[in-house]
């Protein structure tokens, strides 16, 4: 087993044993679970040369020999998926996938394997910053009292980084499988580029999962600095009034170019919602809602459930509407499911529901969610027709601040 720190500076020799220089860094491949060297950068001077591993000849802690007279050693580029342990890594956050938390790598543990070196763990001890400041006797000691922290690397992903500041060519697979709330507490954490750098590498659903669960004040100056097309993108994924709200957000010019770059349906819904006040039901419903005409059968309504689902906010509550839209009655899920197949949705619908208008002021929202007990609310204009609705979980937004809301399960979605 070898620490970077401690090898970092060892001699590098040629083949006739003659200094070239000190190991100024090692780069690896990320695209194994347990990061590979691929090459090592020699300091000499002010002068650096990076050298494929295959050059090695013999590697300790104490020195690294290569099979080559330096004549002969021509210095090469960097790969594509690959990263710098010291430039990149050390020093530098990185995400403990499951500890959900950014973590500070203060060293880096690795080890031979099948004629390779590979990275197979992170220290983030106190011990690992003593090792490095030449204390390592007193390191040893502590590590005797204290449980070591040392992480499994398949464990960790780092995020971004580099001595020039460049993005880390990395795909985020680890941390695409933590919940999107979680994604979004770590990238609350980051750096601005190191923030774009994370959202813009994950799948676009998950991105905008992520970006709806993102602190408010993030949101904006997030969706303004990253790559337009990929944030065009994130808000076409996005719940329609997550995504008014965040556009309203955004310097106008901005907002319109996006909205220009956003699929068409989804750009649409958006730009019906931000024709309603801020602080009215129209500006905080979503266009996403089921409706059946009040003919269909209670099997055809079913096989319309299939097909829309995946687009609907909620499917507790479908609502019923003529053919000019407007709102006639309501079906739970659970009296579709116990009807009679062959039996018309206007037989078993409730006329009688509560709905508010576009204009309802906000505290009014909250009072009718809570009096009621809904799951959701319809929201209708002054002609009736049915806009859109306010889930319970867009309720709670009204009454209670961001920090308690994210104590609360996730209801919908």
């Amino acid at each position: 087993m070898f620490f970077l720190s401690k090898l970092l500076g060892q001699q590098v020799k040629d083949s006739r044993s003659q200094s070239v220089g000190v190991l100024d860094d090692i780069v690896v491949t990320i695209k194994r679970k347990y990061p590979s060297a691929t090459k090592l950068v020699v300091k000499k001077g002010r002068q650096k040369m990076l050298l494929p591993w295959q050059l090695v000849r013999n590697f300790e802690e104490s020195q690294t020999m290569l099979r080559l007279p330096e004549s002969e050693l021509k210095s090469v580029e960097p790969d594509e998926g690959e990263i710098f342990l010291a430039g990149d890594i050390l020093d530098k956050q990185i995400v403990d996938t499951e500890g959900h938390k950014l973590i500070r790598v203060n060293d880096l543990q690795l080890a031979r394997a099948n004629g390779s070196l590979r990275v197979v763990g992170v220290d983030i001890s106190g011990g690992a910053i003593m090792r490095r400041l030449g204390l390592s006797r007193l390191a040893e000691r502590l590590s005797r009292r204290v449980e070591p922290h040392l992480l499994d690397w398949k464990a960790v992903e780092p995020v971004s980084g580099g001595e020039a500041g460049m993005k880390l060519q990395v795909t985020h697979d680890k941390l695409a499988l933590l919940h999107p709330a979680d994604i979004a507490d770590i990238a609350n954490e980051l750096s601005p580029e190191e923030r774009v750098a994370v959202v813009e590498s994950l799948e676009d659903e998950i991105a905008a999962d992520t970006v709806e669960e993102m602190h408010p004040n993030f949101q904006a100056i997030l969706l303004n600095d990253m790559n337009e097309r990929k944030a065009a993108t994130i808000l076409s994924n996005m719940d329609p009034d997550d995504a008014a709200d965040l556009l309203a957000d955004l310097p106008e010019e901005k907002a319109a170019s996006l909205l220009s770059s956003m699929r068409l349906k989804e750009a649409r819904d958006v730009k019906q919602l931000l024709r309603y006040e801020e602080d009215t039901a129209g500006g905080i419903m979503t266009t996403e809602f089921v409706s059946l005409p009040p003919g269909m059968t209670a099997g055809q309504a079913i096989g319309r459930l299939r097909e829309l689902e995946p687009d609907a906010e909620t499917i507790y509550y479908i609502y019923v509407v003529d053919g000019d839209g407007h709102l006639a009655g309501v079906v739970s899920l659970r009296d579709l499911l116990l009807a009679r197949r062959d039996q018309r949705v206007e037989e078993f619908m409730e006329h009688h529901l509560i709905s508010i208008q576009t204009d309802t002021p906000l505290e009014e929202v909250a009072q009718v969610v809570a009096k009621y007990n809904l799951l959701a609310v319809p929201v209708t204009d002054e002609d009736k027709i049915l806009r859109g609705i306010i889930t319970v979980d867009d309720a709670i937004d009204i009454i209670l601040p961001l920090s308690w809301k994210k104590r609360l399960p996730k209801i919908f979605g």
